[in-house]
Order: structure tokens, then C-alpha cells, then sequence
């Protein structure tokens, strides 16, 4: 495991135009490893008891402008490329994206903006301060677990500040992760399915995946849950011969919820035994290539009714067999679980950077109000929005490598461990047992 992480980081030397900046990175990689709590850049010089005229170095590293996430995490596509652990359907790899948010108190921070709470939990307020992350991860199967492998995260929101040619940054959130996908599937070599849950079912969503690359086609083909009132159309009859007027541009509207009760032949559906997050059940499933007016084209549209209840998939590929969709559905989780991995056990959030060139915001959300901060060196500014970015995309190698090591050597991890678990779920050891055997070995 230790010689796996030391090629590991001597493949990632070429994100790094200095070799102390480098140096300094293989340093935190090994604080994130081994502290033990997860207070910012504080934590790592506790955990490696370095001086503490180091902390600025180590603040240094991440406003160091010798690298950059772009560039780092291109090298970690390349490792993960070498290394073929990929998960493939249909000869494509398979993507989960999502967003998540954190609050951030900082009155001095950038890209700190109103955000809205979406969870039912009732204990959570409805608007706070904070960040807006969008990531998205590769699926990778190891024995019979699934992870998902972070590939990259950034923020999108609250980048008025941002002085960065790259338009892109600028786009519909939705947008931007479609985006995403697309850079990280060319540079990784290999067409896609990017898995995204209802929030993405849209129609900028799969305008921007049905751009064509090179007159190929589409790159990356969207499959997400849609909204429970979604509306669709048939073909529209042909027109008669000498009919007055325009073709019909769309044929009969189908509320496609009420088709699941629907008794009518046309609409009959089809049972098959399929796995639903982890146990093999008889489902239901009906297939209609619709009109989908936000589109302007045809989708495939995958009624699924399961013991958990009744959903209805969109996917703009229409050869997709619909019990793979559904079952590629089912893993979206997995990037849920990175998130709670990400957050709790790395903290990875947990970040204090902020920019003393920044005008101070009130720690109050208002609702449908955006704050206007100014700044008297933005430049100075934009830099520490990129070192909260490298604070973060930092830990998402560490956990992608967790996630590697774990597929690699499951036994090793488990006896350098010696971690007690009073349910052992799977045979493929999680993430936070293997990061406790790496302590264990680094600790020696």
C-alpha cells in the first residue's frame, strides 16, 4: 500500500511547476492522512508536530500560484486512465454528478452567498450563508461495493468576484456540470453517462450534452430522474395531402405519471427481476421515445414502478436498455455517500481561508438578495477563492486514492487496520478503515 502511495505521488510531480511548492503538497497529503481533527490547515501541522512558523508555509502552498486544481487534477485523470478501474456500460464510462452546500460564516470570504436548504429535514433553516459546490465522480466497482471516485469540484456561485477568462465558471449551475463532464470524459479518453438525479431535468441540461464534438455525436449522454409532472408528446400525425397550415410540430400530450394506471394496450408494462440498490426484485417498466418540448427532440423516457415507489428516468441516448438505466440510477448514490465521506470522516469543508482585501457582508441570508462585496485587490481576492478550491480538490485525491487502495488491497487494509467494527458490511473495506491503516503504517 505505501509503495502503491509513493508512485502515486511521484506521478503527480508534473502538476507542480516548483519543487518546494510539490514538496509541500506531498507534506499535506500525508497531514490529511494522519490528523485527527479537522480544523483547516491547523490540523495538519498537529498531525505531523511541525513547527508552528510552518503554518504559513503551509498557507503559502495554497495560494502558490505554481499550481493550479485544473492542472492537478488533469494528472489524476491520467493515474486513473493508467490504472483502468473504471466502471463501463455500453464501452462508456459512467459519471454522477451533483451538488452540495456548506455554510460558511466568514464575513471576509468570497463566494460566500444566500443559499437555499431543499432538505425536508425540518430542523435545518430554510436560508443561510455558505458555498455552493458542484463535483462529480467516476464510477468504479470494487468486489461487490461501488464508489464513487471524486474527479473534481469547484464553486458556482457567488463568482461575481471572479477575474477568469474561462466562461464557462459563468454558466447556469446545471450547465456546469454537464460541462464538466465533458472536459474530464475527453481527457480521460472515452464517451460517458452522466447520472444526475431530478434537479438536472431540464432542457439546458441536455442541450449542452447534445453539442456535437468533432461531428461524433454526442459525447456524454444524460440520464436523470425526471419531475413527477412531466409532460411529453407523441409524433404528430403526418399532414393530409392539400391540408391548409403548418405541419403539427408535436403529436398528443401524455402526462406520464397518470400512465402507470393507464389500462389502455399501448401502454402495457413489461416485469423483469432486476438489483434495486442491492437486492434483486420484480419490477414494472414501460419505454416511450417522446417528444420532450423543453428539447425540441425526441428522449427516451423510462416509467419504472419498484417496492420503493414509482420514478420516471430521462435519457437523451435511446438504445439504452431500460433495466441498465435503471440500475445505473441506482448508483447515483454512491456520489451521496462521497459527500458524507468527503464532509464527516476528511472534512474536507472545513476550510478558513479569507481575504483581508474583502468588504465585510452581513452574516444574515436574505431571501432572493445577493450581497455585493467589494474588493480592493481582486486579484488578491480571486486567489484565495482558488486556495479554498485546492483545500478541497487536495482531499479529493486523498479520498480517490482511499477508494483505490481499498479496491487494490482489501486484505492488506484490513490487518494493517486493526480496526474493531461491530457490523462489517462488505468484503471491500471503506474508506475510513483504510485511511486508518495508512496512519498506522505512516505512523512507523
Amino acid at each position: 500500500m505505501l509503495e502503491e502511495l509513493k508512485r502515486f505521488l511521484v506521478f503527480m510531480r508534473p502538476a507542480f511547476s516548483r519543487r518546494a511548492t510539490y514538496c509541500w503538497f506531498v507534506v499535506v497529503f500525508a497531514g490529511f492522512i494522519l490528523r485527527t481533527d479537522n480544523f483547516g490547515v491547523s490540523s495538519i501541522v498537529r498531525a505531523l508536530t511541525l513547527s508552528p512558523k510552518n503554518y504559513t508555509c503551509l498557507l503559502h502552498l495554497f495560494h502558490s500560484t505554481a499550481w493550479s486544481v485544473e492542472g492537478i487534477m488533469s494528472i489524476w485523470w491520467q493515474w486513473l486512465v493508467k490504472k483502468d478501474v473504471a466502471y463501463r456500460i455500453n464501452n462508456r464510462l459512467v459519471l454522477v454528478g451533483d451538488h452540495t452546500k456548506t455554510p460558511k460564516d466568514g464575513r471576509k470570504m468570497p463566494a460566500v452567498t444566500t443559499l437555499h436548504q431543499d432538505s425536508e429535514t425540518g430542523s435545518k433553516p430554510s436560508y443561510f450563508r455558505g458555498h455552493h459546490w458542484g463535483c462529480i465522480g467516476i464510477l468504479m466497482q470494487a468486489c461487490d461495493k461501488y464508489f464513487a471516485v471524486p474527479l473534481w469540484a469547484n464553486i458556482q456561485e457567488g463568482l461575481t468576484l471572479l477575474a477568469d477568462s474561462d466562461e464557462k465558471r459563468h454558466l447556469p449551475k446545471t450547465v456546469q456540470i454537464v460541462e464538466m463532464a465533458r472536459r474530464t470524459a475527453i481527457a480521460m479518453k472515452g464517451e460517458a453517462y452522466l447520472v444526475l438525479d431530478a434537479y438536472f431535468a431540464v432542457g439546458p441540461v441536455f442541450l449542452a450534452a447534445a453539442e456535437q464534438l468533432n461531428g461524433a455525436g454526442n459525447f456524454v449522454h444524460i440520464l436523470t430522474r425526471a419531475k413527477k409532472n412531466v409532460v411529453a408528446y407523441r409524433k404528430p400525425p403526418k399532414k393530409k395531402k392539400h391540408q391548409r397550415g403548418r405541419p403539427r410540430e408535436y403529436g398528443k400530450k401524455l402526462k406520464l405519471m397518470s400512465l402507470f394506471d393507464s389500462k389502455a394496450k399501448c401502454y402495457t408494462f413489461q416485469t423483469i427481476e432486476a438489483d434495486i440498490y442491492g437486492k434483486n426484485e420484480n419490477i414494472r417498466y414501460l419505454v416511450l421515445d417522446l417528444l420532450w418540448r423543453p428539447v425540441k427532440g425526441i428522449l427516451r423516457f423510462i416509467l419504472v414502478e419498484t417496492s420503493r415507489g414509482r420514478i420516471i428516468l430521462i435519457t437523451s441516448d435511446l438504445n439504452l436498455n431500460p433495466v441498465t438505466a435503471i440500475q445505473l440510477y441506482c448508483r447515483r448514490v454512491t456520489i451521496e455517500t462521497m459527500f458524507d465521506t468527503l464532509k464527516n470522516t476528511l472534512g474536507a469543508m472545513a476550510y478558513h481561508f479569507w481575504s483581508h482585501y474583502l468588504s465585510r457582508a452581513s452574516r444574515k441570508p436574505k431571501k432572493n438578495k445577493d450581497q455585493k462585496q467589494n474588493s480592493t485587490n481582486p486579484m488578491r481576492t480571486n486567489n484565495t477563492l482558488a486556495a479554498i478550491e485546492k483545500f478541497v480538490n487536495v482531499q479529493l485525491l486523498v479520498l480517490g486514492m482511499l477508494q483505490l487502495i481499498a479496491k487494490q488491497f482489501p486484505a492488506e487494509v484490513k490487518a494493517k487496520a486493526n480496526c474493531w467494527l461491530r457490523t462489517v458490511s462488505t468484503n471491500t473495506p471503506s474508506e475510513f478503515v483504510v485511511r486508518t491503516a495508512l496512519a498506522n503504517i505512516l505512523k512507523t
